[in-house]
């Protein structure tokens, strides 16, 4: 399991978990689950399965690059 805490400043770490959860909705639009935790809801948990190989692990990553780009430019 890998975690990405989003914060709205990397000064104060203000949690950011409506960035959060719009990112997530973009991901799961584009096939791609994600789970938030946190006590703010603010941090993504990525779970890759043992036996993803190399093409999906690629698609994936590039799911969750695109989601966070849309989620950060208020597109979501």
């Amino acid at each position: 399991m890998l975690a990405l805490e989003l914060v709205e400043d990397p000064v104060s770490k203000e949690p950011a978990g409506a960035l959060a959860r719009q990112a997530i909705e973009a991901a799961r639009t584009r096939g791609l689950v994600l789970l938030s935790c946190g006590l703010y809801g603010n941090v993504l948990r990525v779970l890759v399965p043992i036996l993803a190989d190399e093409s999906d692990i690629d698609e994936g990553l590039a799911i969750l690059e695109e989601s966070l780009v849309e989620a950060a430019s208020g597109a979501a």
